[in-house]
């Protein structure tokens, strides 16, 4: 009777064990599991336009898809197209991208094949291309931190980092600038 209640008291003493084990290991991997946001809806072929306070049209949206997530005040974009109309300025510009995101409905992060064009005849500088390039659509401020080539009538210029306030028509390249002029 005694090697019996060992047994007993051993087989039960492994049976809490492990089903002990078992609960810790559902707690820490639960906690491993991060959530996987859904997006609240999918739009194909979206096009949209942004007013200023003031009534004005400040930009025009459009992209082949869109994936919208409330939860995180985020739009994602695939071929994003921007025509932007800059306040106090004269200049229209389009931006495209092969990706893009739109977060708290101003602030635009475009990646992959970004060709910022200028819409105005009169302009000297016509393409900037880079591969990443922040927006903010309440200022007109373009910047990037990544590898810049611009075109323009007779010339070429590459840099590395970009600050552009589109309202003033004014564009700074920020360092490593070089410049190819054409003559006639």
């Amino acid at each position: 009777m005694k090697r019996e209640g060992i047994a007993i008291a051993i087989l039960f003493g492994a049976a809490i064990l492990l089903t002990w084990r078992s609960m810790v290991m559902k707690d820490q991997t639960q906690a491993d599991i991060k959530p996987s946001y859904q997006p609240d809806f999918v739009a194909e072929n979206l096009r949209s336009r942004v007013y200023a306070n003031t009534g004005r049209l400040s930009a025009e949206i459009s992209a082949e898809e869109m994936e919208h997530y409330q939860a995180l005040a985020l739009t994602r974009l695939q071929q994003p197209d921007y025509l932007l109309y800059p306040e106090n300025s004269q200049g229209k510009w389009r931006v495209q991208a092969s990706q893009g995101q739109l977060s708290d409905g101003r602030h635009v992060v475009l990646e992959n094949d970004v060709i910022i064009t200028s819409i105005e005849p009169n302009e000297p500088l016509k393409t900037i291309t880079t591969d990443y390039l922040e927006l903010d659509l309440e200022t007109m401020i373009m910047t990037s931190n990544r590898q810049i080539v611009g075109q323009g009538e007779g010339f070429r210029i590459t840099a590395k980092g970009l600050w552009a306030d589109l309202n003033l028509n004014r564009i700074e390249l920020k360092s490593q600038v070089n410049a190819i002029y054409e003559t006639r």
